[in-house]
Parts: structure tokens; sequence; C-alpha cells
């Protein structure tokens, strides 16, 4: 079978071919050979700008006649310090042997694939707001985190080599030396102070490749406030952005560990802490942390991905227990404590929700706390819920709240893009018993269900609270209270002192006790405040204010029966809501005499020496107060 021949090229297009090659082979022989030398302003000119800062090199030149990678020795190399760094030089390099691929250097792209210096000294500085010298004009500096692929170097070496490192914001002054070699790898070891402390500071990383081919690392950082270890692989040679490691950290307090790794973590009680992470481009990954807070055991998992300019977190928090107070530091702990004595203790925590000076984060963070540790006691016995981040917007969703008896389950948002932020609540309490609450089983008991529905604006959980709208309500129906309290309750004397010299420790059934208050600009009013028993009924009436704390209630009742012995004064309920103080007195007087002056004036009524203001006044019967209805509405 014949081929079809190929078409012949016309002697033109010969020629043209033969003109092409010469000119590829020239331009091949021309950029193996090309003189670097003439590149030595224009390398200047370059990293000035890369490092905002003057730079002189001394000499430059090739090594190799020809080679596509050629060796380039550079002499007498420095750069000077940004303006605001200070005087002097960042960097000087005696010599600096590196090999290049030519063909990047032309297109301005710096791949070493070998570093060889003799003669290095290095002055590192960052201020407290991250700018470096070493990072140039680029904020936050380069890290290795901006999706680049890592340097392939095969070889470094460097002797005679010394660094100083003045960082502001991770409150390192330290100062060492800086070696390399073929064999040993890189070797750093420095002293000075860390946060004040004295620090010493060391670091190894191989030149060669393990059995999985990866580059395995360590480095130690050991301080009386700190000791962070951390040992793992690269996925290059330096590649700090490319890697897995396992830490362990010991410290005085999470803000201690955060000044090194800058995640925005905050002052705690003393840590021991063991993960594994690991590192992908701008990319975080926590595969397992676990380990302790003052008293408190946690383990977690996270990560934590920059996209678009924000930073996307998604983690779950399982503690096993945890005490709040050890997510206080001992200054935070003090300052709280001085402040309990100057104002009294308070319900509601002074926590921070103001998120206003946060970055561009959003997230979600799973919760679950089996046992919660408040020292004194709480109702409160464990937790969970899921934390969401969005703009700014912070919501708690899903929340379970496991009391002694019952749950308390619902929602809070923080909105934090206005000014002042605005906390939303819509809590709800079932199953529960006024035990958990009061504390007092022999005075008064039985099951609870609460709202708690409050919106309000303020830089604290506190300051909200103060400012809030909407209402708060605790219901009961059913249970018991102490017999003599709810004569006291119906304002029966003759009733609470025959029960007292009788069985002081009988019960009454509680048909319902509806506690209801609207709230507005943080003052609460009773909506209603109805407590209604087998043998007595009382009304409340007066004000809480929610900034302070401060009670002001007046209770009068009336029984089933008319007293021989009327007590003439409401029962006064005053105090804070942390402590509360229970007082007789007349209507417009802030003190009545306590429990005696009470008797005295009821006695003085009954034998007509004094004026009963109530005497004529009509006296409701327990049972008509609709239970049901009041109790709807209240949860509503």
């Amino acid at each position: 079978m014949n081929r079809p021949a190929l078409p012949r090229l016309s002697r033109k297009a010969r020629m043209a071919l033969v003109v092409v090659a010469g000119v590829v082979l020239v331009a091949a022989l021309l950029l193996a050979t090309f003189p670097v030398g003439m590149l030595r302003g224009t390398a200047e000119a370059r990293l000035s700008e890369k490092f905002g800062a003057p730079v002189h090199i001394g000499a430059l030149e090739r090594r190799d006649v020809f080679s596509f990678s050629p060796e380039i020795e550079a002499r007498s190399v420095r750069v000077g310090q940004p303006a605001w760094a200070g005087r002097g030089d960042m960097a000087t390099i005696g010599r600096l042997r590196i090999r290049l691929p030519i063909l990047k250097l032309l297109t301005g792209t710096i791949a070493p694939r070998s570093i060889d210096i003799d003669g290095l000294s290095l002055a590192l500085v960052r201020d407290a707001d991250g700018r470096s010298n070493w990072g140039g004009r680029r904020p936050g500096g380069s890290d290795g985190s901006d999706g680049s692929p890592p340097l392939a170097i095969s070889a470094v070496r460097i002797s005679d080599g010394r660094f100083t490192l003045k960082d502001a914001k991770r409150r390192l002054d330290i100062a060492g030396t800086i070696e390399a070699k073929d064999a040993k790898g890189l070797a750093i070891a420095a002293e000075g102070q860390f946060n004040g402390a004295a620090a010493k500071l060391g670091a190894t990383a191989s030149w060669t490749e393990d059995a999985d081919g990866r580059w395995p690392f360590s480095a130690e950082l050991t301080s009386d406030l700190l000791r962070l270890r951390a040992s793992g692989t690269m996925a290059a040679p330096l590649d700090t952005g490319h890697m897995t490691m396992r830490m362990a950290a010991r410290g005085t307090s999470l803000k201690q560990l955060d000044y090194i790794i800058e995640a925005g973590l905050f002052g705690t009680q003393a840590i021991d802490l063991v993960g594994t992470v690991r590192r992908d481009g701008s990319d975080w990954f926590i595969d397992k942390l676990d380990g302790r807070i003052g008293r408190s055991t946690i383990a977690a998992t996270a990560k934590i991905q920059k996209r678009d300019g924000r930073t996307r977190i998604d983690a779950s928090i399982d503690a096993p227990r945890l005490d709040f107070d050890d997510l206080a530091d001992d200054a935070g702990l003090a300052a709280a404590r001085a402040q309990e004595a100057r104002i009294g203790p308070r319900i509601f925590p002074d926590t921070r929700i103001n998120l206003a000076k946060m970055g561009p984060t959003d997230g979600v963070i799973r919760i679950t706390i089996h046992q919660l540790l408040v020292k004194g006691g709480s109702v409160f016995k464990s937790l969970k819920g899921q934390l969401s981040l969005d703009h700014r917007i912070l919501t708690l969703d899903k929340a379970v709240a496991q009391l002694g008896r019952g749950t308390m389950t619902g929602r809070v948002r923080v909105d934090s893009r206005g000014k002042i932020p605005l906390l939303t609540t819509e809590l709800r309490v079932e199953g529960a018993s006024f035990d958990d609450f009061i504390g007092q089983p022999d005075m008064i008991r039985g099951p609870v269900r609460g709202l708690v529905r409050i919106s309000g604006r303020g830089d604290t959980v506190r300051q909200a609270f103060a400012s809030g709208n909407g209402k708060i309500a605790f219901v009961a129906s059913g249970g018991a209270m102490n017999r003599a309290a709810a004569y006291v309750m119906a304002q029966d004397l003759g009733g609470a002192i025959g029960q007292k010299l009788g069985d002081d420790e009988a019960m009454t059934p509680i048909r319902c006790a509806i506690l209801a208050f609207a709230a507005k600009d943080g003052l609460l009013t009773p909506a209603p405040l109805v407590i209604d028993t087998a043998i007595a009924r009382a009304r409340g009436r007066g004000q809480i204010n929610l900034d302070g704390e401060r009670i002001a209630l007046a209770m009068n009742g009336a029984g089933s029966e008319k007293p021989d012995l009327k007590l003439v004064d409401p029962v006064k309920v005053e105090g804070t809501l942390s402590q509360p103080t229970i007082d007789f007195a007349p209507p417009g007087k802030k003190s009545g005499g306590g429990v005696f002056g009470a008797v005295t004036r009821s006695i003085g009524a009954a034998l007509g020496l004094r004026k009963d203001p109530q005497r004529d006044a009509p006296l409701p019967k327990p049972g008509t107060v609709n239970c049901r209805a009041l109790a709807a509405e209240a949860l509503r």
C-alpha cells in the first residue's frame, strides 16, 4: 500500500525554519551564559521595593560559565531598616551563593534551588500592630500563606549567622545564632525575654526527607510563663505554610500562648494542652486538642479557613468539666471580686458581648459541657448548644441547659453591627422546681416553668438587661407553701402566731404562683404577681430595677377567713435579686422596725389605738384566681 507523499517545503520555508532554529539556539546560549551582573541594579530596585527599605549589593556575578540554573554569588549585601523600624540594617550578608533557574529569574520569580551564606546578621523587628520589617510592604508580612507553591530548596548552608528579634506583638525580645549544614539541617538557638520573663528559644529543621517524603522540624520556647513545644514535618524545607505538627503547651494562661500563636485567645487560669495541628496554606486544622485549663478539662477539634478576605471557623468543643472562673486570669478574677465588693453580688454577669472590634470572622462552634463547676453551687448543671457568628451577629442556637431539675432551652442573639450591641433572648424553663431557684423547700416547693424574653442594648450582658424590654415570668401550678408563711402573706398575724406555736413545719397546697413581670427600659413591673394557696391569696405591686438589680415590691393578701389579729402592714420585699430582704412597713415608709414593729402596729390597730388603712377593704377569697388563664398569658 502506497503512503501519500508529504508535501515538500519550499526553499523559502526551509530557510525560515533554519533561521527560527538558529534564533532559538542563540537565545538558549545567551540564557545559559547570561551575565547576571547586568541585573544588579534591577535586583537592588526590586528588593528595595519589596522590603520598603534601601538594598545594596556590592557585587553580583555568576560562577558557572554555562548553565540554565547558574550559581550566582552576591557579596557585601545590605538591606536597610524601613524608616519606622529605626536606624541601621535589617540584614547584612558577607557572601551569598544561590542557585537559580535563569528563566524564572528573568520573569521576576526568585525560586532558589540551593543557598550558601557566609556572615549573616539579621535585626528583625515587629511592632505591636503586627507590622514587620521582614514582611516588606505586604500587610502582615509573608508567611507562606499566599497560595504560592513551596520552595524546592535542596540544600542550605549558613555559617557565622546571628540574629536579634524584637517582636512587640509576640512580646519576644531575643538574640541568638542561626546555622545550617547539609547534614544537620537548620539550627536556631536564642535567649532573651518573653513578656518580661527570661526565655530560651530553640528550633531545628532537616534538609533530609523522611520515609514519607516530608521534612522534619522541631521548636521549643521555654520560660516561667509558657513552655511551648512543637514537632512535625513540612511539605518542603522551610515550608511553614504546609506542615503537620504535634504541639504541647503549659503556661500560666491561654493569653501567654496567644502572644505566640496569635489566635485571639484570652486570659485564663493555668493551661496544660496537647494537640495535633495541620496547616495548608492559609487554612489551619486542629485535628485534636486535649488538656486542662485550671480545673476544667476540654477536648476540641477545629477548622479555620480564610476565603475572600474572611476567616471561617468550624469547631466542636467537648468539656467533661468546666468552671467559667477558669476562663479568666487572676487579674480578671481580682477585678470581678473588687467590683462585687463595691456594688455587691449580681445575678446578671458582666460578660462583654461587644464584637465591634472583631475582625472579618464567621463560623460555627458546637459546645457540650457535661458538668458545670461553680464555686458555692449553681442551679445550672450542664450546657450544650451551637454558637454561630456571621458578620458580627453571634447566635446561640439549640441551647439546652440542664438544671438541678428540668431544663432551660432556647436562643440568644447578639447583634454588634450597630454602635451598641443588641442582645435578645428567648429562653424557656420546663420541669424545674422552686428548690432550684430558692433553695428553701421547707418554705416553698413545687414545679416551675419560666420565660425570659428580653431585648436590650449594652456592651455587657448586665448592661443589656439593665436597658431591656420584654417579659420575665415564672409560673408554678401545684406544690406547697409553709402554712405559717401563707398566713403572713394573707396578713393574718393571729393565724401565723398560732401556726408557729403549733406545727410550724406544716405545708399548704399552692394552687398557682404567677411571678410575671413586664420589662420596659430595664424596669420590671408585676404583670401580674399573684400567689394563690388553699388558705390565702396575695398580689404584689412595685418594681424591680435591673440597673442595679434593686427590688421594691410589696405584697398584700387575704385569707379564707377574717383574721382575729390582722397584720396591718404589707409584706415588703427589698434588697437586690441576689440578696433580697423582707420587712413590714406602713405605706409610704421605708422601714417598719421589722417583725416587732409590725406586731406592735397590728396590736394597736386591733385595740383601736391605730388606724388600719385597709380595714374596710374587700377581702378577696382564695380560689377566685383563674390560674390556668394567668399562667398561659404569662408564658405566651
